[in-house]
């Protein structure tokens, strides 16, 4: 079974967009050299200033491992100021997944 790590955001007014656009890059940055993980989905609701990610891993111990890389360290240390609350992770089964239209 796959394996989803799902983390969420909650930004500073006025910073939702700085934190949408380097969020972006650092899930580019991850899928660039981990083979593991097939998909990144980031969603946001710019009125209540929150930001999701969902990464979908064959495996949960690269998943979880995740946090312990310089990305993570790098992506964390640019957005810290900018976040309300700390940042939020959770680690969820992948139930079903359907085909995407092409």
């Amino acid at each position: 079974m796959a394996h989803v790590g799902h983390s969420w955001l909650k930004t500073k007014p006025g910073s939702y967009k700085k934190v949408c656009d380097r969020y972006h890059q650092f899930a580019s940055e991850v899928m660039s050299h981990n083979a593991d993980l097939h998909d990144v989905i980031i969603v946001g609701n710019q009125a209540q200033n929150t930001i999701e990610g969902f990464g979908i891993w064959d495996n949960p111990a690269h998943a979880a491992a995740l946090e312990d890389t310089k990305d993570f360290a790098a992506f964390i240390a640019d957005v810290t100021n900018d976040l309300a609350e700390p940042y939020h992770r959770n680690d969820l089964d992948l139930l079903y997944r359907m085909n995407p239209k092409p």
